[in-house]
């Protein structure tokens, strides 16, 4: 199962929820489209809830390190809600609970900007 994924908007904040797996490049790339193409349209507070996302590596990492980046460069920033798992583990042995905001769960991650503007 590749990567599928739904949107929903709590204006000014979109909400992107996983499902399945990012293995390679092509697991994303329409996906990586989406985000940048909402980017551009000003949405640039972004929540990634990865509670249905199974499996990570590089690739995904790859992703999410441009999405963060693009965001903050626009004034906004990228936070990542609902990890568990080996995707967990992962972002934890990588040190990159770091560099992301997470959040327990959506509405916090949603919340997290309304107290940041």
């Amino acid at each position: 199962m590749s990567l599928t994924y739904d949107i929903t908007i709590h204006d000014p904040v979109i909400v992107y929820t996983f499902n399945g797996k990012i293995t390679t490049d092509e697991d994303y790339l329409d996906f990586e489209r989406d985000v940048f193409d909402h980017l551009n349209q000003n949405y640039y507070r972004i929540v990634f809830n990865l509670t249905g996302l199974t499996h990570t590596n590089s690739s995904g990492i790859g992703f999410f390190m441009r999405t963060l980046t693009k965001s903050r460069i626009m004034g906004g920033d990228l936070v990542l809600t609902n990890i568990f798992g080996n995707v967990k583990k992962i972002f934890e042995i990588a040190k990159l609970t770091e560099v992301y905001t997470i959040c327990e769960n959506e509405a916090a991650g949603i919340e997290f900007f309304n107290t940041t503007k």
